[in-house]
């Protein structure tokens, strides 16, 4: 068992232990499309993960051509407005999504955001020295599109663990009530 895991079914324990039960029944409502969203966008990341790694380690190797950085840029960014178009649909639940899935829809959509506008800023930045693809400040872009996609992706696995370790404690509850 993950440390995740782990923390998320603390996490609920005490949240369970904490609040009235009128407020479990509230929340216990999740939507199980924001979950399938969710899932949807594990494989688009995984991709953009990938790159992303390659593109900070690009930063390491002087010999790269200023192509060879625009090629895995613009597939990158083919990804991450795959991304952004499942964010749109992951907000478009929010409205039926339950109080702690608000919560995470924002934060996700927030992460999400912030790496396709870093995306655009590495992309831009490429642009304008083609014969310097190593010059600050564009490494420093491939660096933070490296660890947002991987905040991101952490985002994103807490979530889907919450919201089963949650399922799993308002069906343990259920049978003991």
């Amino acid at each position: 068992m993950n440390s995740r895991t782990v923390t998320c079914g603390l996490l609920l324990l005490v949240v369970y232990t904490l609040l009235p039960g009128t407020s479990r029944a509230q929340d216990s409502q999740d939507n199980a499309s924001v979950a399938a969203q969710l899932d949807a966008t594990k494989p688009i990341l995984a991709k953009i993960k990938k790159d992303a790694a390659n593109m900070e380690s690009y930063t390491r190797n002087n010999g790269l051509s200023w192509q060879t950085h625009a090629t895995t840029l613009e597939k990158t960014r083919a990804d991450v407005n795959e991304l952004q178009q499942n964010m749109r649909g992951l907000q478009s639940h929010r409205s039926v999504a339950s109080p702690w899935q608000q919560d995470a829809i924002d934060r996700i959509t927030a992460l999400a955001n912030d790496l396709a506008t870093n995306m655009n800023a590495a992309i831009a930045q490429l642009s304008k020295s083609k014969s310097r693809p190593t010059a600050p400040p564009y490494p420093e872009y491939l660096k933070a599109n490296a660890r947002i996609a991987n905040d991101l992706s952490d985002a994103i696995n807490d979530t889907i663990d919450y919201g089963q370790s949650k399922a799993k404690m308002d069906s343990l509850a259920k049978q003991f009530s």
